[in-house]
């Protein structure tokens, strides 16, 4: 017989051991495993499980949480679907105060933009925001949210109470903790639209598309004719009026204008190109029918062009 303590080599008789002194009678081994037993439950009375410490941080809807996360766990997978993350996407992690998967979402959008500036990818103007290639491409990543959203909530949950458990806290200071970083927040859904409202002003400004382009020209006005923008008068002058973006052949940015306009009972084809600086445009060349034309005969065209609708904004004021 050994010393369940210390190891020693014991006599039958021997209560208690000659090397560590310790008693190594049953009944003893009995009331110390009793003992253990008795304290054990009582920390687990006052400390609350995970279970208890999840359904703080998750709040509202725990139940359809828990039951995504048993699944997981019975199947060791990482997917399932969350319809929430399908059709608000960032909104959802935003809402659910997971901050870190959100800005990685902005993140992606800006490098989005990016992959189209750097392609010089042509957006229609009228489908602008509904882009085919650009919702094509945002697909995937409005799945892979969808599928992995529950997933990563399990991993946000199980990390805030792995903090939480390292610290000095009783059972009303955890509680108290995991309210304030988990359940809902409406302050993290504006909190996300201000950041992708930001992220889309940043790509604008640094990764401009051809649509920008074209709004700067189209959106602004020469010295000489103020009151009349660009846009609203040469699309009221011209038939077929087209606007393109056009950098391919020119280290400018170069904005395309071709229409249709009638000179002595005739149709002539006009081209123009405006070009962009840093700062400010101005039109580099205009065609007639194929042939450059002059400046002064550009001068010419612009006050047939906006004259009439500069008297008529006169008359109006």
């Amino acid at each position: 017989m050994y010393c369940r303590y210390c190891g020693n080599q014991l006599e039958t008789q021997d209560i208690f051991c000659s090397k560590c002194g310790k008693s190594n009678s049953i009944e003893s081994a009995n009331e110390s495993e009793t003992s253990n037993i008795s304290q054990r439950e009582q920390v687990e009375s006052v400390v609350p499980n995970e279970i208890e410490l999840a359904e703080f941080l998750v709040g509202k809807n725990y139940d359809y949480y828990i039951k995504k996360w048993n699944k997981l766990e019975s199947k060791k997978s990482k997917t399932s679907w969350n319809w929430a993350a399908f059709f608000l996407g960032p909104l959802w992690f935003g809402y659910r105060k997971m901050y870190i998967p959100m800005v990685l979402i902005a993140v992606c959008y800006i490098l989005l933009d990016l992959f189209f500036y750097l392609f010089q990818y042509q957006f229609s103007e009228e489908n602008y925001f509904f882009d085919p290639v650009q919702n094509l491409l945002l697909f995937p990543l409005t799945i892979i949210l969808a599928m992995f959203g529950n997933y990563y909530y399990l991993k946000h949950t199980n990390r805030n109470i792995d903090k939480v458990n390292l610290q000095p806290f009783n059972f009303e200071q955890k509680r108290t903790w995991l309210k304030r970083k988990g359940g809902t927040s409406w302050l993290g859904v504006v909190f996300t639209i201000l950041l992708l409202f930001t992220s889309g002003v940043l790509s604008a400004l640094l990764l401009p598309t051809n649509v920008d382009q074209i709004l700067t020209v189209k959106d602004g006005s020469f010295y000489e004719y103020p009151t009349t923008t660009i846009g609203d008068a040469f699309n009221d002058f011209f038939g077929d009026p087209n606007w393109e973006y056009v950098s391919a052949d020119s280290p400018f940015d170069i904005v395309r204008f071709t229409g249709v306009a009638e000179e002595d009972g005739e149709l002539i084809n006009v081209l123009i190109d405006f070009i962009i600086t840093e700062d400010s445009f101005e039109i580099h060349s205009a065609m007639v029918n194929g042939e450059y034309l002059s400046d002064d005969d550009l001068y010419s065209m612009l006050d047939v062009i906006f004259i009439p609708n500069e008297s008529e904004s006169d008359i109006v004021n």
